[in-house]
């Protein structure tokens, strides 16, 4: 079961030939300047089905993992839009919902010299609860954001895991992050694995500037209540722990078209192999390969992996040297 957002994203791309004239990129503070006022011409647009829900409910998928969507799509054209895209993904749509009068949810995404900006909307209101309180089917949950008005929801979630006690995944958004370890707690005492990245491990467990204390920061966060956690840094890779032991694993060196969805496609890698009954080196290699195959594309879903795929990526892995080691 997956908790989580879909919609559609609009992706912007600004061309590198006009980028002198209209846009300079601070390579310090990372910074887009866009000219006040004016008419910028992009180098092109695209329609992508997007959310942090709708991406992983597609990544598992293929990656062999039947799964349950619960997300508000919210009405009209894009909603719909939105909709049939997830259909045509062959998502569950069982607790998929379009409630009359609520918006649909919109993003757009400024691309340029490989890295993104996005421009988020999401409706105001609560997100609907589905009738699922009866039903335990779930062996699995994911939980990630879902919006501006979680607070509700995510009480109606917690009820749920309460009755029904699955093995939890939990990706925080930042609004969830924000709230505070106080309100975290319930949800991060039944979470069997968390997944963050650097920053926001650090903000949950109140922690401070990390680099060097990596173990440290692990066990602070385990002290919250996870059994397992793995902890993203970029191009730094990821660290990991199984209940016993602490990993790092390095990335694939690869010249990035998008960055757009490259998180969602780590926790899909991670929570698939996991689900499948992998180790934790597997699971962060899963998570690894699969996020380096999306950012060679636009849009969070076009590289996500199939299941198939998986041996030939391994060995792409294996020839360049990359592999989990354990840390000391």
């Amino acid at each position: 079961m997956i908790f989580g957002s879909a919609r559609i994203d609009a992706f912007l791309s600004l061309p590198e030939d006009k980028a002198d004239t209209f846009c300079e990129l601070d390579s310090k503070k990372c910074v887009i300047q866009l000219s006040y006022a004016s008419k910028i011409p992009l180098k092109s647009v695209d329609f992508r089905l997007g959310g942090n829900g709708a991406n992983v409910a597609v990544g598992t998928k293929r990656l062999g993992v039947n799964s349950l969507l619960v997300a508000e799509l919210g009405s009209g054209v894009m909603g719909n839009y939105a909709k049939d895209e997830l259909a045509s993904q062959e998502v569950d749509l069982t607790y998929v919902t379009q409630t009359p009068e609520v918006p649909a949810g919109f993003g757009a995404i400024i691309s340029y010299q490989g890295e993104r900006t996005i421009l988020s909307y999401y409706p105001p209101g609560e997100p609907p609860f589905p009738d699922i309180v009866n039903s335990c089917e779930a062996e699995w949950a994911y939980l990630t954001s879902v919006g501006e008005s979680f607070e509700k929801y995510y009480e109606k979630i917690l009820a749920w895991l309460t009755k029904c006690n699955p093995r939890v995944g939990f990706n925080p958004g930042g609004r969830q992050i924000a709230k505070g370890r106080e309100w975290l707690a319930p949800f991060l005492q039944k979470t069997e694995i968390l997944l963050a990245n650097r920053e926001e491990s650090e903000e949950i467990a109140g922690f401070g500037k990390s680099f060097g204390r990596e173990k440290e920061l692990i066990q602070a966060l385990v002290g919250l209540g996870p059994k397992k956690v793995v902890v993203t840094d970029g191009r730094e890779g990821s660290y990991g722990f199984d209940g016993e032991r602490y990993y790092h694993l390095g990335i694939l060196p690869v010249e990035a078209v998008s960055r757009t969805g490259a998180g969602d496609a780590t926790s899909t890698g991670i929570l698939a192999a996991t689900i499948k009954g992998k180790t934790m080196p597997e699971a962060m290699l899963w998570g690894m390969l699969n996020s380096t195959s999306v950012i060679g594309y636009v849009g969070p879903q076009p590289g996500l992996l199939y299941e198939r795929d998986i041996p030939v990526w391994l060995e792409r892995a294996e020839s360049a040297g990359i592999k989990v080691e354990e840390l000391s």
